[in-house]
């Protein structure tokens, strides 16, 4: 079954869900080409109110899982290509917005060229909900909350 099949079964709030996370995908994209990244994560990760992330709830992970389809379906299914950050500041927007505590990290590595490489990944809890296919190769630099 083909994807336009699979989301036609959908509900309205999948739908909406997915194009919230496009749109922040691409909010993010361009910030990113004009704004430090420094400046994007000082502002989005102050003020809010999110919930404790030592105390997970069955409804907090079912939100995680939620934002984690979206994000990755709109990146998956988009023409422009959307890589681990915006991914990741997507999704820790989507979920501060809905009261989940979530932590977006950064992390460095090399490559077998001994190039530098980084990447982002978004966690709930103890679960990486973006980003974790590659995660375990990257050393984290740094953490926001």
């Amino acid at each position: 079954m083909g994807w336009v099949a699979r989301m036609a079964q959908r509900r309205p709030a999948d739908w909406m869900l997915a194009f919230e996370a496009l749109l922040l995908l691409s909010a993010f994209r361009l910030a990113l080409a004009w704004i430090p990244a420094s400046t994007i994560l000082g502002r989005l990760t102050r003020g809010g109110r999110s919930e404790s992330v030592d105390n997970l709830t069955t409804r907090q992970m079912l939100i995680a899982r939620r934002v984690q389809w979206a994000v990755s379906a709109a990146a998956r299914h988009s023409p422009v290509n959307f890589v681990c950050f915006p991914q990741a500041l997507a999704g820790y927007w989507m979920l501060r917005r809905r009261g989940v505590s979530a932590t977006l990290v950064y992390g460095v590595a090399r490559s077998e060229t001994a190039e530098l490489q980084a990447h982002t990944w978004l966690s709930v809890g103890e679960t990486i909900i973006l980003g974790g296919e590659a995660a375990e190769r990257f050393t984290p630099m740094d953490r926001w909350t």
